[in-house]
């Protein structure tokens, strides 16, 4: 019986191990909390669009994410995802962008292609 319940518990460990280390989510509070510390880098986010600037004949389009924690700038890679959605996005942080004489501030450029949650 104590054998079993060894085993099982380090499968269990195991299969959380192998989550956090598949690409844990960034909250977004965290990078707007320290963005130099994040500038540059890869994060994965995910969470609910609520505002989207597009040019959807062109595949073009900056979208507004909430995961809850605060919201950020994303920059899809050739997709249109759509208020409501909820998304998941792979990429890189940047700090300062301007687009069409708007400043961004916070933003991920999707180096991935689009997934869903």
């Amino acid at each position: 019986m104590r054998k079993r319940f060894l085993y099982l518990l380090g499968i269990l460990i195991l299969i959380s191990f192998m989550e956090n280390c598949a690409g844990s989510r960034t909250k977004i509070a965290d990078m707007r909390d320290a963005p130099g510390k994040f500038n540059e880098q890869k994060v994965k986010v995910s969470g609910k669009v609520t505002q989207t600037f597009a040019i959807p004949f062109l595949g073009q389009s900056l979208v507004k994410l909430d995961d809850g924690s605060g919201e950020i700038w994303i920059k899809p890679n050739g997709w249109v995802p759509f208020e409501g959605q909820e998304i998941t996005v792979e990429g890189t942080m940047k700090v300062g962008l301007t687009f069409a004489n708007k400043n961004f501030g916070l933003i991920v450029v999707e180096t991935e292609k689009k997934t869903k949650r």
